[in-house]
């Protein structure tokens, strides 16, 4: 893999710092703004097989929705329930674009296009995502908390997944905050894959994403440190952290580790509006921001793992790249300096990389300061 592809992993993010209460899709309030070309997607446990359901924001009127299936079994042969034996099948794909009147306070659908071939085996999922769409909506829309600031749960009675579940909802998910489904077992039934936003019109990852394999797993890697604790001390700002000769300046802010790791710096200082709203606030948008997949890259939400103190932030994330069968670890570190700024530091390595060297790389985490 190039350098060029190990740097686009890290993106130079827009702070999207909006008041309380904006409406998002119609009727629901968010609390984060949705931006043109954030999406998310969901493993669907209800299929007797591997199943991904999305849904992707261009405006307040229109939107995207995705079902797709990596190895949808053929007609004419058995589903076994389990779904874990080795039939014959096929990826599965229904995409679907659909507008909504954004004036009124229910979904009310007013048009829709078909972006993939559609036979008529093909219309019980296109049902199913129509009527997800209005239940996920009527179900957000009624939640005692209209505005999502935290995670929330709700019991509920939902056919599709079986009868009683309980729906937990958070409130950096775009589109309907919803993030998973838990049903009566205490198995989920519908569950966060991951959360992304597309770089520009021409980016198809939203179409694109075909599921997470299992087990993730990384390319060999052939680096093994020569150093076995970084010595050499580096400074930016506001941050200080500790390398060593192995690594080489590529920016003033950025240095590489070879092709398998780079560290990025940043910091800014909120706008007046911005900084108005408070640290919880921006460290809420943060924490979504920073843990988007970008172009051709998904981030794994369900192994996020995220720990917040009042001044920071962290952020531990795999991301999948497919069409370099690649993962990388991403440790991403947000505090509140003091001069009232934020400061901002990326790791970003490949996973088989980090697994060899983890001591080496943990020391550079632990090196890491912001005065």
């Amino acid at each position: 893999m190039k350098k060029t592809s190990l740097i686009s992993l890290f993106f130079s993010f827009v702070l999207m710092m909006t008041a309380s209460g904006l409406f998002a899709f119609p009727g629901i309030q968010s609390y984060l703004k949705d931006e043109s070309g954030q999406y998310v997607y969901y493993r669907d446990y209800s299929f007797p097989y591997e199943a991904y359901v999305g849904f992707l924001y261009y405006n307040e009127g229109t939107y995207g929705m995705r079902f797709y299936a990596p190895n949808q079994p053929l007609e004419g042969l058995p589903v076994e329930a389990d779904g874990t034996s080795q039939r014959a099948g096929a990826p599965k794909s229904v995409d679907i674009l659909f507008t909504v009147n954004p004036d009124v306070q229910v979904t009310e659908m007013t048009g829709e296009k078909f972006l993939t071939n559609i036979t008529g085996s093909d219309t019980e999922i296109v049902n199913y995502l129509h009527d997800l769409v209005y239940e996920f909506s009527a179900r957000r829309r009624k939640l005692s908390e209209p505005v999502v600031t935290s995670e929330v749960s709700s019991r509920e009675d939902f056919s599709q997944f079986g009868g009683k579940v309980t729906m937990k909802y958070a409130y950096d998910i775009p589109i309907f905050n919803l993030k998973e489904i838990i049903d009566v077992d205490g198995k989920p039934a519908f569950q966060v894959a991951t959360v992304g936003a597309l770089a520009s019109s021409s980016d198809n990852s939203f179409f694109e994403f075909t599921g997470f394999p299992a087990p993730m797993q990384d390319k060999p890697r052939n680096f093994v440190s020569t150093e076995k604790k970084p010595n050499q001390k580096i400074e930016l700002g506001s941050q200080e952290i500790k390398l060593d000769s192995q690594w080489i300046p590529a920016a003033e802010n950025m240095y590489l580790l070879g092709d398998v790791a780079m560290v990025v710096f940043s910091e800014f200082q909120p706008a007046e509006q911005v900084a108005s709203a408070g640290s919880q606030a921006i460290f809420d948008a943060l924490c979504r921001n920073l843990s988007l997949g970008t172009t051709g890259a998904y981030t794994d939400w369900g192994n996020r793992k995220i720990n917040r103190g009042k001044n920071e932030l962290e952020i531990s994330i795999r991301t999948h790249l497919p069409q370099d069968q690649a993962v990388s670890q991403n440790f991403k570190f947000v505090t509140k300096n003091k001069a009232g700024g934020y400061s901002i530091m990326t790791l970003t390595v490949f996973d088989k990389a980090y697994k060899a060297n983890r001591k080496y790389f943990d020391a550079i985490i632990k090196s890491y300061k912001v005065r």
